[in-house]
């Protein structure tokens, strides 16, 4: 059964593959001096061979003993570029883009290595390693890495982001979950419907009228309460309400919400946190809280992002007249 989580509290959690290590680089550097030393040496000069040879083996003393223990590969296991973000992981985001939601994760699992410094235990390095249905890939970090809340709760971020959308503010319908096919226009048309229709007005307490003075109407203290019900965690209803009730709280200027819509963008759920941050950012919430959807981009269909965009802009007096897809 779904129950209700604290949504992610990480942004974004960069890893990569193994790179040279420190233990490498001081032989690298050891070696190179050894060969000037040998040079000098030949060409008689003497003190300044010792010298260097000398400082070489300081310093490879000096970086063996700050070199930090190697952290081992699962095996099987492929070291890969990675992207931890609160909707799922991207797979080499600068090269061959992979998009890991939440679902197709099976396992994840971080290990860390130890040094001290001032005689206190510190974090010096880490390694993440996600399990997939097929594949195993590791990440490594330098320090330590704020996953501790992924590691507690994948598996019900998993389930609500695998959540279909509603197209009712109950929760009744399902829409679709935005993973096989767009579901913005969609969404935009169910508010349009709710409110424009005696039933979804008499739903959320807005007064009665067809569309012309639905473009007119506020959030009533009643119709404000309606939709922060259906924003917090609804795991009773088949389907989520909360990238509807956000919507409407932007459409209806439900300013009151912001908070609500603030904490609805960090959703592991990729719909629902991105029309969060769209209607806090519709209502005034500063970029540097709400974010953008560009931050859930790959998690989505490129026109739900372009709509997405479209009706943070648009003017509420244009979304809610009949054909306005995009508003």
């Amino acid at each position: 059964m779904l129950r209700r989580l604290p949504p992610p509290d990480f942004r974004y959690v960069w890893l990569h593959p193994e790179r040279g290590s420190t233990g490498a680089f001081a032989a690298a550097g050891t070696a190179g001096l050894a060969g000037i030393s040998a040079a000098c040496w030949s060409a008689g000069s003497q003190a300044l061979s010792l010298g260097l040879m000398a400082m070489g083996s300081a310093l490879g003393v000096l970086a063996l003993a700050r070199a930090e223990p190697r952290l081992p590969v699962q095996r099987g296991a492929r070291e890969v570029t990675m992207a931890v973000v609160p909707w799922g992981i991207l797979v080499n985001p600068d090269t061959d883009l992979r998009v890991l939601r939440w679902p197709a994760v099976r396992r994840v699992r971080v290990d860390v290595s130890h040094t001290m410094r001032g005689g206190t235990p510190a974090v010096v390095s880490s390694l993440v390693t996600v399990h997939t249905e097929r594949d195993v890939l590791a990440g490594r970090a330098a320090g330590a890495v704020d996953l501790e809340r992924l590691l507690a709760n994948l598996e019900g971020y998993a389930q609500e982001a695998a959540r279909p959308v509603a197209g009712d503010i109950e929760g009744q319908t399902a829409l679709g979950d935005g993973v096989t096919e767009p579901i913005a226009a969609e969404l935009l048309q169910a508010a349009d419907a709710v409110c424009t229709t005696s039933r979804g007005s008499a739903q959320l307490a807005l007064p009665g009228g067809g569309y012309r003075t639905a473009a007119t109407r506020a959030a009533a203290p009643e119709t404000v309460s309606v939709l922060r019900s259906a924003l917090a965690w609804s795991h009773d209803c088949p389907a989520d309400p909360r990238p509807l009730a956000a919507i409407l709280a932007g459409e209806l200027g439900a300013a009151e919400l912001v908070p609500e819509l603030l904490r609805l963008a960090s959703s592991p759920h990729p719909v629902a946190a991105a029309f969060g941050k769209a209607a806090a950012l519709r209502l005034g919430a500063p970029p540097n809280r709400a974010g953008s959807i560009d931050e859930v981009a790959a998690f989505l269909f490129e026109e739900d992002v372009e709509i997405g965009k479209q009706w943070i802009a648009c003017s509420p007096a244009l979304s809610l007249r009949p054909g306005a897809e995009a508003c």
